[in-house]
This record gives C-alpha cells, sequence and structure tokens, in this order.
C-alpha cells in the first residue's frame, strides 16, 4: 500500500509546483489581501529562463514562484502536442529542476542508516537514480494538471543568517485546501535549494526513506539490488 501511495504524493507536488494560476485569485475564495501576489501574465512569462536563478542571491519564497512559471511553460508546450516526446520532455524537466533541488543531500537522507554502510559507488549511483525516478514521477505529473491554485502564506524578509527556511503553501483544489511546505536550505555560495517536501502532513522524505529500509529489509542488504530496483518500484 505504501509504494501505491508514493507516485500520488509525488504528481501532487509536481502539479502544486505548475499551477497556471499560482499565487494568483482563487475563484471564489476569500484571500488575505496581505498576500503579496506575483504578475504572472504572458508578457511577464515571456523569455523567463529558471536556470539563470541558481546563481543569483533570490530568497527561496521568489525562486518557488518564479520556478513554477518556468515549468508551467514547459507543460504548456508539451500537453498540447499531439504526441509526447517524452526523452525529450524528461530532458527538459531535469534541465530546470536539477538546480533547485539537492539532490545529493535528500538521496542519503532517503538511505537512512545504510548510507553508512554503502560504498561511494553505491553512494553517487543512488544519487542518480533518485535524481531520475524523482523528475520522471515529477514528470508524469505535469501531464495530469488541472489548474489548481496555490498561495504563499508565510512570505517575508529573510535575514542574511537564516540557512534554512520552510515556504509553505495552499493549494485550493475542488473546494478543498491542502497544505504543502518546502524545507529550503542555503548552500555555501548563496543559493537556495529544495532539501523536502511535506503535502498534506506527508513528509516526502521519510516517505522514501521508509520505503528505502523496507526493500533493504527484503533483499536482506543487498544495496546493489535495491538502488537497481529503485527506478522500477516508485514508477
Amino acid at each position: 500500500m505504501k509504494r501505491n501511495r508514493l507516485p500520488a504524493v509525488a504528481a501532487i507536488t509536481v502539479i502544486m509546483l505548475l499551477s497556471f494560476s499560482s499565487l494568483g485569485e482563487i475563484r471564489g475564495a476569500s484571500i488575505d489581501p496581505k498576500v503579496n501576489f506575483i504578475d504572472r501574465s504572458p508578457e511577464k512569462m515571456k523569455g523567463f529562463d529558471v536556470k539563470i536563478l541558481a546563481d543569483q542571491n533570490i530568497d527561496p519564497f521568489d525562486l518557488i514562484d518564479k520556478l513554477t512559471v518556468s515549468l508551467v511553460q514547459i507543460i504548456s508546450t508539451y500537453k498540447n502536442s499531439d504526441a509526447i516526446k517524452e526523452e525529450v520532455f524528461f530532458k527538459t524537466i531535469m534541465a530546470q529542476m536539477s538546480p533547485h533541488i539537492d539532490f545529493w543531500r535528500m538521496s542519503r537522507a532517503v538511505m537512512g542508516k545504510y548510507r553508512t554502510v554503502a560504498t561511494e559507488k553505491q553512494l553517487a549511483k543512488f544519487t542518480d537514480v533518485f535524481q531520475k525516478s524523482m523528475l520522471e514521477t515529477y514528470g508524469r505529473g505535469l501531464l495530469s494538471f488541472n489548474d489548481e491554485k496555490i498561495i504563499i502564506i508565510n512570505r517575508r524578509k529573510i535575514s542574511p543568517d537564516e540557512r534554512r527556511v520552510a515556504v509553505k503553501q495552499e493549494i485550493h483544489s475542488l473546494g478543498k485546501v491542502y497544505p504543502l511546505s518546502y524545507t529550503m536550505r542555503k548552500r555555501e555560495a548563496g543559493a537556495w535549494v529544495i532539501s523536502n517536501v511535506v503535502i498534506d502532513g506527508i513528509n516526502l522524505g521519510k516517505t522514501l526513506r521508509n520505503q528505502f529500509g523496507l526493500a533493504a529489509q527484503k533483499n536482506r542488504g543487498n544495496l546493489d539490488t535495491v538502488i537497481e530496483n529503485w527506478l522500477a518500484n516508485t514508477e
């Protein structure tokens, strides 16, 4: 049952990242006038390239919002095409997302206690497999996007000495509200990256760590087998 729940969690996370009206007006909802909304009109979105943000001193709230804008462009391009070219689509998603997600740290957290007994080769391989599995799951989630509405509810100024921040959002969909929280970590060079996601009380990092632990137990600690099967088990 846990294995079946994982893709839904990952897909919902992507859908929330990709709201066409993210931080925009919620139909039929009462919005706090203090909430800061970003202009995401076609004119503002045109030509925007999120990849340049990795080396800029942009705060985590703006990063999540501008990352959304770039991904919206990708899904609008591929979802309306007659034939989805998966390989190109996934490569595009990877190019846009990878600089802003701390896959190195996340993959080691997912391995839990097993990272201390893994070889350097196994650690490196799992980081690659983990990244691919997450982004392919995200990509498939994009294709089921249905125009959910999202608002950031805790936008504030970030002090220079802060290294970890939670960016909290609310997802408004079909009359329901789902809380979403991104754990953001500041790298030494100053760029903010996503290091975990909690959606509607479900901690993605812990869910994946439990899955890795169960797989390791099932395979009697054979990490090579766990890593080799990881992509198939998370589809």
